[in-house]
């Protein structure tokens, strides 16, 4: 029996190439159905058995069957050509099992994954596919943005993103590890705003104006951060009863519930100024355009107002330090440490919390008003009425202007516990008794 030759076999009307190794029997069509043509491709297809030995012959078997794969790669990829890191992005955010994201959140990923595409053109440029990307290649990435100084949740927050996208894209990318994984994340420390005392309050406020004034009479007296202050709405602003209702927009996908602040008269009296024919969609007009267009404009205006009030913003040691030169002239030079911000718009919100809490009002009518990111802390103080929160508000201290603000009508509240107490008793043969009484509130 032909064992290095092989011998064909018929089957049908189809020619079959058969050989032994040891006492296994191998079969295979030679897709033939001429004798000729059969014996032909039989040749062709025991060429690897040439050896003088059975491992001689497995290892070209082997070889045979790494090159049949290389040819099986280049026709895939022919027909369905790899993933580009050019296009991941857009196969990303088409993919139906990619996180829920917001728009911001989005734009963020995006630039992300455009710095790394950026990168891999300027230092790889060989480098086309999502799946080309090995361990080396993000460790090397890694590394340059160490050398960049990323903080620590910038860098964090890359490197995540971009372990998302390539975890997001692995099947269409035919990708057979992340090498993103691998990265060690650094370790954060959260440096925390400072709150700001009663006399750098006035003098921030003292030096403000139009809109800027009113934007930091919002954080000082209701607490809101700065997107929500700067895009507040008049809709969202009950002068008549002293009330802003608003959906923080940091809690606003979970938990889509809005918080009620009371207005502080100081407050009260600088939106009234504003002439209901005046008034727009926004409380902020300006503001709110700029904010939408390039939060971090506002932020670093406000910076500058701050540090123009001699607040230093950023932690000792870090940023930029105000010297004088050798004709005696400020200048400001570089410690040559990353800035540490230390106080900003945010700040307003923490001070508005230890103001609150300094004249006494309850840790859980403070965090009513200001929200909380916690579902199950927020359950818990929903049943805070309007007359505590107004009572905590109206304690703070005036730190705009000279004087007391102008007063205004006292507003009426509703305390909402005799409302439910009402309610609860409410029966068709006293409801309007009970009518009564509700509207006395009222009134």
């Amino acid at each position: 029996m032909k064992r290095r030759t092989g011998y064909l076999i018929k089957r049908n009307k189809t020619y079959y190439a058969a050989w032994h190794i040891g006492d296994k029997l191998f079969m295979r069509t030679t897709g033939k159905q001429d004798k000729r043509d059969a014996e032909t491709e039989l040749h062709r297809i025991m060429e690897p058995f040439v050896a003088g030995d059975e491992v001689a012959t497995l290892q070209n078997i082997a070889a045979k069957i790494e090159g049949n794969k290389a040819d099986i790669a280049r026709l895939t990829d022919e027909r369905n050509p790899p993933l580009t890191i050019g296009n991941a992005w857009n196969t990303y955010k088409a993919a139906p099992s990619r996180p829920d994201s917001g728009e911001r959140t989005l734009s963020d990923y995006e630039g992300y994954l455009t710095a790394f595409s950026d990168w891999i053109d300027a230092e790889h440029s060989e480098i086309k596919a999502v799946r080309d990307v090995s361990q080396a290649i993000a460790n090397e990435y890694a590394a340059h943005l160490s050398a960049k100084k990323l903080a620590a949740n910038s860098f964090n927050k890359h490197i995540g993103c971009l372990e998302l996208v390539f975890r997001i894209v692995k099947t269409a990318a035919r990708l057979s590890e992340n090498p993103w994984t691998a990265i060690q994340r650094k370790r954060v420390v959260h440096a925390s705003r400072r709150e700001l005392t009663t006399d750098e309050l006035r003098a921030v406020c003292a030096a403000a104006s139009g809109e800027m004034r009113l934007l930091f009479a919002l954080g000082i007296y209701t607490g809101l951060r700065l997107g929500d202050a700067a895009t507040l709405r008049w809709a969202e602003v009950d002068l008549p009863r002293r009330i802003i209702r608003r959906i923080p927009a940091k809690i606003a996908r979970r938990n889509p519930a809005p918080v009620s602040i009371p207005i502080h008269a100081t407050l009260a009296a600088m939106l009234a100024e504003v002439g209901k024919p005046k008034r727009g969609e926004y409380v902020l007009p300006e503001t709110a355009a700029q904010y939408e267009r390039d939060n971090s404009a506002i932020s670093k205006r406000i910076q500058e107002h701050f540090e123009a009030c001699g607040i230093r913003t950023a932690k000792t040691g870090t940023g930029f330090i105000t010297v004088k030169n050798d004709k005696g002239e400020e200048e400001r030079v570089s410690t040559g440490k990353r800035a540490v911000l230390e106080v900003g718009f945010h700040s307003l919100r923490h001070t508005f919390v230890s103001l609150c809490r300094e004249s006494g009002a309850p840790l859980a009518v403070v965090e009513a008003i200001v929200g909380h990111s916690s579902p199950a802390m927020t359950r818990h103080y929903t049943h805070v009425g309007e007359l505590a929160a107004a009572t905590a508000v109206n304690a703070l201290p005036t730190v705009i202007g000279d004087s007391p603000a102008p007063a205004l009508p006292p507003a009426k509240l509703i305390d909402a516990e005799q409302v439910k107490t009402l309610a609860d008793k409410l029966s068709g043969k006293n409801w309007r008794t009970v009518k009564a009484e509700l509207l006395g509130l009222c009134a």
